[in-house]
């Protein structure tokens, strides 16, 4: 089931799924008219949800479906995905960034063992590392927002970005 953000009137974007009250018809948005109070949709069923408009506009006159913003209800779209974080590649120290009640950043350290890499969290507590044997274990344990090298994260810290 793919998630969906509810969108307001302002902030409509082409191919915004449109609702409106009163009725289980929904449409595409397609555009903005001249009007404010009114937008270009796509899509079924005409009726109380939406009419057609003729009307002039920048092309030669036309007839297109509008929906008026008094029956506009609410819109959705799918919400953004996530970034892909990376998988570091070469030995060394990371940062991830995390949204722990009280902490923003956790130090990982990524060596090779032989030809096994090695995640290990750090800066836990005095002497507190926790190793995890795969990226993916990483990334559902963790669960980090970003990942940054260590010269990113110090550079960051340095301008007082972090």
């Amino acid at each position: 089931m793919s998630k969906k953000i509810r969108v307001g009137w302002d902030d409509l974007k082409p191919g915004d799924l449109i609702h409106v009250k009163g009725s289980t018809n929904t449409y595409r948005f397609k555009s903005r008219t001249d009007w404010h109070s009114m937008i270009k949709v796509e899509g079924d069923g005409v009726g109380v949800s939406a009419t057609w408009k003729l009307g002039v506009e920048k092309e030669p006159v036309s007839v297109f479906l509008v929906v008026y913003e008094e029956d506009f209800a609410y819109a959705t779209r799918p919400a953004p995905k996530r970034p892909r974080l990376e998988e570091p590649q070469q030995d060394g120290e990371y940062w991830l960034k995390v949204d722990y009640p009280n902490r923003k950043w956790l130090k990982l350290i990524v060596f090779r063992g032989g030809s096994i890499w090695f995640f290990v969290i750090g800066d836990l507590g005095p002497n507190v590392f926790t190793p995890y044997p795969t990226w993916v274990d990483v990334l559902r344990n963790i669960n980090p927002l970003e990942v940054l090298s260590a010269e990113g994260y110090y550079m960051r810290k340095a301008k007082g970005k972090l």
